[in-house]
């Protein structure tokens, strides 16, 4: 079968199963129990509709294979179906009363951790572990770079560093041989913006180019999407 004639069939059937009230009907009470039956783990999801904020903050999230997902709030939920194109199409149940995600989105192109379109945006990212006390890296006499050892003990356990670079440099930060033993780091920037990007994938290789003057924070805790692991990491930081 075509890549034309599979994307125009999976476009049929996501246009057909809304018009017939089937492929999104999923009331309030459902969700929450369809949420909890499925394969979900929190997120930190957002959904915005023409400037209007639904889903902020927490959310369950459960996704396919082929990056499709499903976001549940406390009152809205959204599907986003992602086509072999790498484009996709949402809905959402629009009104808390609703008992459909009926009212279509329209198509949306990624952009990071978030589907975007001319009057809406969706977003998942992974939900930061609780903050633990902080180590400062420190760099050899003359060098560019320095690999830091930690240990985990579970997904909800979380490491956290502290650098600090100068106005203008570039910052990169990698697993070293991350095997089936992969990290998640986010990076906070001194001005407390988060300057990691961090979508639903490992995010277990970062860049920050230019960097601020000051303390960046980095914390890391194991990969979230990939299997449950226990032990010891290494990262490579290089700021030059």
């Amino acid at each position: 079968m075509s890549f034309n004639a599979i994307n125009l069939m999976k476009s049929i059937g996501f246009t057909a199963l809304l018009a017939l009230g089937l492929g999104s009907s999923i009331n309030l009470a459902q969700a929450e129990e369809l949420g909890d039956g499925m394969d979900t783990r929190p997120a930190e999801c957002l959904l915005v509709v023409k400037g209007k904020t639904y889903i902020s903050g927490t959310c369950k999230y459960n996704a396919d294979p082929d990056g499709s997902f499903r976001l549940f709030g406390k009152k809205y939920f959204t599907y986003l179906s992602v086509f072999e194109d790498g484009t996709a199409e949402a809905s959402w149940n629009a009104d808390p009363k609703s008992t459909h995600a009926h009212a279509p989105l329209g198509a949306f192109k990624r952009k990071g951790a978030c589907w975007v379109n001319a009057t809406a945006k969706i977003c998942a990212w992974d939900k930061k572990p609780a903050a633990n006390a902080a180590q400062r890296i420190k760099f050899p006499r003359n060098a560019t770079s320095t690999v830091v050892t930690g240990k985990l003990n579970g997904f909800k356990e979380e490491l956290n560093y502290v650098i600090e670079v100068g106005k203008g440099q570039t910052m990169t930060v990698e697993q070293v041989n991350p095997a089936n033993k992969r990290v998640t780091v986010w990076i906070t920037a001194p001005n407390g913006e988060d300057a990691s990007d961090a979508d639903l994938s490992c995010n277990n290789q970062k860049k920050v180019s230019p960097t601020l003057k000051g303390d960046y924070t980095l914390k890391v805790s194991e990969c979230m999407k990939a299997d449950p692991w226990k032990g010891e990491f290494k990262l490579k930081i290089t700021v030059k």
